[in-house]
């Protein structure tokens, strides 16, 4: 068999493409360590070769267009979106519509891919996206040149009427491992709705077990974060990892009909404060189920103060310091929003000092949406006060148990001291007159007629001069306590003979021992 000779052309192709490879292979791990290049930026083949494989579920897409007249609104798979999007005719938006909103349910690159590319998604964005879409991480925004990016993260209650499902829990509520993350311990556990990696098995075992220990009395709660686009040309993107189209029926609803407000302001930054407005309602949910179980709490306090009681009390001042801290960032975010958002487009043109003041810059947010954002901002400063109250409410309710036992205790002391006090004259004086002496001056058995009477002869004396001395603290409160009543008594009538109430005050008096109340 005769050798394939090759040309020195193709042995320069083939070390051309060695090299390419190599490179490939190079950047791939090393955007895997420390000190990698920021972003993600999906015209790299290696931003393919790395989330391809390992970020893909199936999404529920939904592109609506809209205005104030009309509406078309269309869901669609994976393929079918990836198609439209990559079909410059079939993506361009219909010359009627003032908005698009597209919203995807789930995390697919090849999905995220096709937005990235269509409507420029800064690669830092992108990345946001990628690495937090199953994490609790707290709500930012960050301002681009080409559009603006919101991370909300959003808290309801779990119940029947819960978004995310209960097989949906342990992937979101929990933390998944980044897909450049390396698997340094066996596989995770997930139990209760929290999974945990990278850490020794003893660590994980230990972590559900004190899961499990705070799931009796315990709010629980969803939480996952939403990400939305807002582009100059009023297009919307919102992302999500639940699949549940509950999550917004609510915004749909509204599209629906032509006479809301979300439909005849033909704004795209509107819709994205009906988003915000969303989040922010399903939490007021989170904030009334810890009022109603702190009433729960206190009733079993005033009632009975119990070990379990003070237990979930704990739990949900725990849970509750939670909520707050994940609120507190949406809340910076909705003020942003409102108080700064010309001035951080205008900081994106990087002008040279003196000049921000004569160049028209406008903002994403329209002078409508940050008027409704004011409602927003009111509705998380009432979730946040009312989390506030239940929390020191919580504090207060411990405090007191503690020292309402600390009382009984001081009162079951007091009376063991009460009757130490009365027998220790009793005690000694039996322990002397029963000793085996003899001649004794106030016994039988020196020859005296003496009866069980002398031994209470002796005693009643003692115990009137031993007893007081015990008491001379309670003595002189007791004294200091009916003293200052009898003064305020006194200070009454005299108020009352100036302003000429005495009468009506006996006659009031009567009136009400009889059933009746005196005008």
């Amino acid at each position: 068999m005769a050798k394939e000779t090759k040309t020195p052309k193709d042995r320069f192709r083939a070390a051309v493409h060695k090299v390419i490879a190599m490179h490939k292979t190079t950047t791939v791990i090393t955007s895997y360590g420390a000190g990698a290049e920021p972003g993600v930026n999906p015209r790299h083949f290696s931003a393919d070769l790395r989330y391809r494989g390992r970020v893909r579920e199936t999404c529920d897409i939904r592109v609506v267009d809209y205005s104030r007249f009309s509406i078309k609104s269309k869901r669609m798979s994976n393929q079918l979106f990836v198609d439209m999007m990559n079909d410059p005719q079939a993506s361009e938006r219909p010359s009627w519509s003032k908005v698009r909103w597209i919203d995807v349910g789930g995390i697919s690159w090849d999905v995220l891919k096709v937005l990235a590319l269509k409507y420029n998604i800064h690669p830092l964005a992108l990345e946001n996206i990628l690495h937090t879409h199953a994490k609790a991480t707290a709500s930012k925004s960050d301002y681009y040149i080409q559009h603006l990016f919101l991370r909300i993260l959003c808290l309801e209650l779990r119940d029947e009427n819960s978004v995310i499902q209960p097989s949906e829990n342990a992937t979101l509520d929990g933390e998944e491992p980044e897909p450049d993350a390396r698997q340094d311990y066996p596989p995770t556990t997930q139990k209760m709705g929290t999974s945990y990696q990278n850490i020794p098995n003893q660590d994980a075992m230990a972590a559900v077990q004190v899961e499990v220990l705070k799931q009796t009395e315990r709010v629980n709660v969803n939480r996952f974060p939403i990400f939305i686009l807002l582009t100059r040309d009023g297009t919307v993107i919102t992302l999500h990892r639940t699949t549940n189209p509950k999550l917004m029926e609510p915004i749909l609803a509204r599209l629906s009909r032509s006479d809301t407000l979300l439909r005849s302001t033909n704004d795209a930054s509107f819709l994205v404060q009906s988003l915000l407005d969303l989040a922010v309602d399903r939490a007021i949910g989170v904030t009334e189920a810890c009022e109603q179980k702190m009433k729960k709490f206190e009733k079993q306090i005033l009632l009975r103060p119990k070990v379990s009681t003070v237990s979930n009390l704990h739990i949900l001042t725990a849970d509750i310091n939670l909520h707050q801290r994940a609120l507190e960032p949406l809340k910076r975010v909705i003020y942003g929003l409102r108080r700064y958002d010309v001035d951080r487009c205008i900081a994106l043109l990087n002008l040279p000092p003196g000049e921000e003041k004569s160049v028209e810059v406008s903002g994403y947010m329209s002078h409508t949406a940050q008027i409704y954002l004011t409602d927003v901002n009111d509705h998380i400063e009432y979730i946040l006060g009312s989390l506030d109250i239940v929390y020191h409410l919580s504090e207060n309710l411990i405090g007191y148990s503690f020292n309402l036992t600390s009382y009984d205790m001081n009162v079951i002391m007091k009376r063991l001291t009460i009757v130490t006090v009365i027998c220790l004259p009793l005690t000694f004086l039996t322990g002397y007159g029963g000793m085996n002496f003899e001649n004794m001056w106030w016994s039988s058995k020196g020859g005296g007629s003496h009866t069980d009477l002398w031994f209470w002869i002796v005693t009643l004396p003692v115990m009137a001069v031993v007893m007081p001395l015990f008491f001379i603290p309670d003595l002189k409160r007791l004294y200091h306590t009916m003293n200052n009543r009898k003064e305020s008594q006194k200070a009454l009538r005299s108020y009352q003979n100036q302003r000429g109430l005495a009468g009506g005050s006996r006659a009031m008096g009567m009136n009400t021992k009889s059933g009746k109340f005196g005008r």
